[in-house]
């Protein structure tokens, strides 16, 4: 079994094994191989890292922190110890690779604007950026939503899109799962805006379309990345709090626009079909 498979069984309850048999051999070992560097060997960037290598892949990764480099080094990753804020960034040859995958959640724009000033031509760039970037809605958000110009995730997406490398943005949701609990999200907290839905994807899902772009070569897209479901937000952190023995979220009645982030476009373009239901998330974390 491979390592996907095997991160996508539920923790405790292994016998919901069918929905893996969705499409999921992506990067074929029998495909030219890709080296791929990995800017933040972080929650979404070191599972990913290791599932592309485990695929045949040279991966390399960073870190900002010295003890996380035998870590990736133990995955088969190559590490690299760069601090993007830093006036002088060195690179090295972390930057000599087919792709660039960004998931560090910085949100300071120089960085950035210099990170791409160094990059070969040749590279192709990811960049993970969030749903966040949108205004509210009274109405489905598809790609072509209204921004929040202001945004600095925006400014950097849009630093991204003006280089001269190829580059495709992924507007993640919120973020989950059996680490990202979202049972704890709101112990001592208020529950606000309890009656909006939810926008959220598992770590599965991310790095399910992120393979999804890789294999295709999808390039110059920008595309939402969340859950088919939108359950109730006190509906759904009280189950999740339950799940884990904790008395459901305080709520505060009061509300403000909501959003429900469309997904049509990553399924309809990468043929991707979601493998974790929020419907059903408790048998997945």
């Amino acid at each position: 079994m491979d390592l996907f498979r095997q991160l996508i069984q539920p923790r405790e309850i292994k016998k919901q094994t069918v929905f893996i048999k969705k499409e999921l051999t992506l990067i074929k070992k029998n495909n030219p191989n890709y080296c791929i560097s990995i800017l933040g060997c972080g929650w979404l960037g070191l599972p990913l890292a290791t599932r592309l290598v485990q695929l045949g892949n040279q991966v390399k990764g960073s870190t900002t922190s010295p003890q996380k480099m035998a870590v990736i080094k133990s995955a088969g990753i190559i590490p690299y110890l760069i601090k993007l804020t830093e006036p002088e960034p060195r690179f090295s040859d972390f930057l000599n690779a087919d792709i660039l995958i960004i998931t560090i959640p910085l949100k300071q724009i120089n960085p950035f604007d210099n990170l791409i000033k160094q990059l070969p031509t040749t590279i192709k760039v990811i960049y993970t950026s969030s749903t966040d970037v949108y205004l509210p809605s009274a109405e489905p958000i598809n790609e072509k939503g209204a921004l929040d110009m202001g945004h600095s995730l925006l400014m950097i997406e849009q630093i991204i899109q003006n280089a001269s490398n190829q580059s495709t943005i992924i507007r993640l949701a919120g973020l989950f799962d059996q680490r990202r609990h979202p049972g704890r999200w709101f112990t001592n907290k208020l529950l606000t805006n309890p009656d909006n839905p939810v926008n959220l994807i598992h770590l599965y899902d991310c790095m399910g379309i992120i393979e999804k772009i890789i294999t295709h070569q999808v390039w110059e897209e920008v595309f939402n990345a969340c859950a088919d479901e939108h359950p109730i937000r006190k509906d759904f952190y009280s189950r999740a709090s339950q799940l884990i023995g904790h008395p459901p979220p305080q709520i505060n009645k009061e509300s403000s626009s909501n959003k429900i982030i469309s997904n049509n476009l990553v399924k309809e373009k990468l043929n991707y079909s979601f493998l974790v239901p929020l419907n059903s998330f408790e048998n997945h974390i």
